[in-house]
């Protein structure tokens, strides 16, 4: 990259990252020269009075690290149950020599969603003990905690907190203020750890395992979709969340702006006029190879079932449905049940099945051979949205 296309990116992103800032900035008009086909996708309504608060936390990069991530974000926009308040961003330092926090993504949905959601980005390396406030971190590496304070603060009702990585900037933020957090938390969306409650490698637990220990010693109530089993974190069974899709049917038929934006992430796009490309991607060659590929995802869960959506079989197909809507209809099974946890200082956690008071929910599914391919076909009727 030459030093002129460097400074006008590093221009475009500092102008974004201040709008961002602006939630009740006016939504983006889609340019009126497009076709029917090629119009951004509207944006879902919100409920009056219904949505419930989200702050979504996540390792989200640009390039990105595993593209789920830009996926996640897109369901999460894509379902008007959510109140998206905060994206809060969870880099780890060292990823960061090759990539950046996702501020480029977050940019591109708001624009695409006509959307004003703030984002801001946590510190960078792990804390040094469970009871880190990471206070003695540089000002820049604040933000992402600040932003989390915040937001639960002017919620005016208490939030749901979604963990996509490690847990650092909510843990900072409990050992700032737990008396907001426990007012303010409605439930913390844990992805991540496995529940065989056996020592053994998990990604997300690895990136910070004191930020961990010190989540599950909260108290705070914590809905639990671990990412791995006994088959490790590529295996389906009954209380992890791992399900992989083609991407001729995770895709199919989306919107050109929406291709674009996973086009642009799939191939990590060096362009610097991030906007732009959402209405230059997303066809031809570039996105027949990405068409051809595969995705193993992991989150999907977490967020339909905090909608008090399901997955049911329609006529026209899987789809993620409101509970009210889906009587009669076949069901895959999902649900959360009671369990007492207890971890361990080097993070394993265990765990056995408790009482209807428990603050942990664990997540259960039944096991069906057509799960990855009704998840996919849900999936994309959602995006399509």
């Amino acid at each position: 990259m030459n030093l002129a296309t460097s400074l006008s990116r590093r221009k475009v992103l500092f102008g974004l990252s201040a709008a961002l800032c602006t939630r009740n900035a006016p939504a983006q008009t889609p340019n009126p020269s497009r076709g029917a086909e090629d119009k951004a996708p509207a944006a879902p309504p919100i409920l009056p009075g219904g949505a419930i608060p989200l702050i979504h936390t996540t390792d989200l990069y640009n390039p990105p690290q595993d593209v789920d991530d830009q996926i996640d974000l897109a369901t999460v926009y894509a379902l008007p149950e959510l109140d998206l308040r905060a994206i809060i961003l969870d880099p780890t330092r060292k990823f960061l020599d090759k990539l950046e926090p996702g501020f480029v993504p977050v940019a591109q949905l708001n624009y695409l969603a006509g959307r004003a959601v703030p984002v801001a980005a946590g510190p960078p390396d792990a804390l040094q003990s469970p009871s880190d406030t990471a206070e003695n971190r540089p000002r820049h590496e604040q933000a992402g905690i600040q932003l989390l304070l915040d937001t639960l603060s002017r919620c005016e009702r208490p939030a749901l907190i979604s963990v996509l990585g490690s847990s650092r900037v909510l843990a900072s933020a409990w050992n700032r203020d737990p008396d907001l957090l426990r007012q303010k938390t409605r439930a913390v969306l844990l992805n991540a750890g496995s529940y065989t409650g056996e020592p053994g490698p998990d990604w997300n637990t690895d990136l910070d395992v004191h930020a961990w220990v010190a989540l599950w010693r909260s108290g705070l109530p914590i809905h639990w979709y671990p990412c791995s089993g006994r088959q490790g974190s590529r295996g389906i069974e009954p209380h992890n969340t791992f399900w992989p899709v083609r991407h001729r049917l995770l895709f199919d038929g989306l919107a050109q702006p929406l291709r674009a934006y996973l086009d642009y992430a799939m191939h990590a796009s060096p362009r610097g006029d991030i906007i732009r490309v959402l209405a230059e991607m997303g066809s031809g060659q570039s996105w027949d190879q990405v068409m051809e590929r595969g995705r193993n995802m992991w989150s999907t869960a977490s967020f339909i079932m905090s909608a008090g959506r399901v997955l049911a079989q329609t006529a026209p197909g899987w789809r993620f449905l409101p509970k009210e809507q889906a009587t009669g209809l076949k069901i895959q099974s999902m649900e959360l049940v009671p369990a007492v946890c207890k971890v361990s200082d080097t993070g394993v956690v265990r765990w056995t099945p408790g009482p209807e008071s428990a603050t942990a929910r664990i997540f259960r599914r039944d096991l069906d051979e057509d799960h990855g391919r009704a998840m996919g076909e849900a999936t994309n009727a959602l995006l399509k949205q």
